[in-house]
């Protein structure tokens, strides 16, 4: 069973004045990560996660001046890619602003590994729990790479397991929770965005 936290940081702000805003372009540059504290040094570059281009075009109704718009995301080889790295950065280049957009998902090795071995030890008799934690961090630049705003929003997925749970699972997968954490933490930044009136020539 999954059960995930409320979103840290949104913008509670009900005041919001519409200003007519020219169309502009953006750039937006994705990056995916996981670390394992206590195993991994450093994050490791991960794949998007099932359906984020649909949380994405969701997520961008927030946004009412976007005349159009490039994405990128990061890859594990890039660093090996030079066709790739001109790419992202001529699509920067070319764009009014570059909304920085990376996901980070954490947990504790050593909790994980104890929680694991506890569950297969006791046949999974015994409920165990772990938590993953994912942390958004938004930056928002101009075409000459001066940062403008930063926004961030953190939840916590906290997942049991025991066997007698199996049952419960069909209603509490982790999937719907994890798409629900990405959706509304990326809806709340965009729409605070929106507000501050960020994107405007």
């Amino acid at each position: 069973m999954s059960f995930r936290s409320d979103i840290q940081g949104v913008y509670t702000h009900t005041n919001q004045q519409t200003t007519e805003r020219s169309p502009v372009t953006v750039f937006f540059y994705f990056s995916h990560f996981e670390q394992s504290k206590g195993f991994d040094v450093v994050p490791k570059i991960i794949q998007p996660r099932r359906g984020f281009k649909d949380i994405l075009q969701e997520s961008m109704k927030q946004l009412s001046n976007v005349k159009s718009f490039a994405t990128f995301t990061d890859a594990y080889d890039d660093i090996d890619n030079v066709n790739r790295r001109r790419m992202r950065d001529s699509l920067k280049e070319a764009s009014d602003y570059t909304i920085t957009v990376v996901m980070h998902r954490e947990h504790s090795f050593a909790k994980h590994f104890l929680a694991d071995l506890f569950a297969w030890t006791t046949l999974s008799v015994v409920p165990m729990a772990y938590s993953w934690d994912y942390i958004f961090t938004v930056d928002v630049s101009d075409r000459k790479g001066n940062k403008i705003k930063h926004y961030q929003r953190t939840a916590q997925l906290e997942q049991w397991t025991q066997a007698l749970l199996i049952f419960f699972y069909p209603f509490n997968p982790p999937e719907v929770k994890i798409e629900e954490i990405y959706l509304e933490s990326l809806k709340d930044i965009f729409k605070e965005i929106e507000a501050d009136t960020v994107l405007k020539i």
